[in-house]
């Protein structure tokens, strides 16, 4: 593994991974979103149905730390089913935002009522998630997908962060993006914290201006 610094480079150590991926944020009214995704070359986000083939170890070791920081992780009822998802330890809750309330066959998920949190919204309803993450209470959600509830919470601009693999695969064919939602032209680009590479992948770290702009602001409140 190698880290871009300029022209120079040097191996990469997971004390490298750890400290890059520290999650820091300013005191906000509801917990501070980082989104977790893989995307192949040309956007795809799923080989064959799934998300796991795509990346590598490093990757993994990226998305340890990021559930290692976070209080709750969010995903969709069916990233749950298609990528068959365990329990998590307490104090750390799943919440799966779900259609139908349905979990499939994913008993230990439907055991595990004190860590997993299913949210059964109508279809034909739309969750103010929002208000569902002031809720959570704690202080770090990682959001892992799918792409509906990705695009929902970009529109909503509740996502502070986004960690991106990049694979180095072409995929083509109708796999999904990593989001899905009408999104505003007028947004604001987002600010790159860094690129790493390893065997051909890029991981990539952005941060909202949004949530740069309150960083600043509470840095300097503090000082």
């Amino acid at each position: 593994m190698e880290a871009e610094f300029g022209p120079a480079r040097r191996p990469l150590v997971i004390e490298d991974l750890q400290r890059f991926y520290q999650i820091e944020h300013p005191p906000e009214p509801r917990p501070w979103v980082v989104m977790s995704m893989v995307a192949s070359v040309d956007g795809a986000s799923t080989l064959d149905g799934v998300s796991g083939p795509l990346g590598n170890r490093t990757d993994q070791q990226i998305l340890r730390l990021a559930r290692a920081a976070a209080d709750t992780i969010l995903v969709g009822a069916q990233t749950v089913r298609t990528e068959r998802y365990r329990p998590v330890r307490a104090p750390k809750r799943l919440l799966v935002i779900s259609r139908h309330g349905d979990l499939g066959d994913l008993n230990d998920l439907k055991n595990a009522d004190t860590t997993t949190i299913v949210r059964a919204v109508p279809p034909a309803a739309d969750v103010d998630l929002a208000e569902l993450l002031r809720g959570l209470g704690g202080q770090v959600v990682v959001s892992e997908g799918g792409p509906s509830l990705n695009g929902q919470l970009l529109a909503a601009g509740l996502v502070d962060e986004v960690f991106l693999t990049i694979s180095p695969r072409v995929l083509g064919g109708p796999s999904p993006r990593v989001a899905h939602h009408q999104l505003s032209a007028a947004q604001q680009p987002w600010e790159l914290r860094h690129v790493l590479h390893d065997e051909g992948y890029l991981f990539l770290r952005y941060r909202s201006r949004r949530s740069s702009s309150a960083s600043v602001k509470s840095s300097a409140t503090s000082s």
